[in-house]
């Protein structure tokens, strides 16, 4: 008798992952200049690319846990 054939396999949670959070995270654009006008957008959209990312990674691991 062959226990291998037998056993049932679970679902891949691969196969459930919503395609958004498998997208990489946007690239940073570089910093030109030194005033704070230069510093202040640029910072800003920095911490708006990360905070986007951290949340699609922190859904990814949690679908992947499940």
């Amino acid at each position: 008798m062959l226990q291998g054939c037998a056993s049932s396999t679970k679902q891949s949670a691969v196969a459930s992952i919503p395609a958004n959070l498998v997208e990489p995270c946007h690239e940073l654009s570089p910093l030109n200049g030194s005033t704070g006008a230069d510093i202040l957008p640029w910072a800003v959209g920095v911490v708006g690319k990360y905070n986007d990312c951290a949340r699609r990674h922190s859904a990814l691991v949690n679908a992947i846990g499940e």
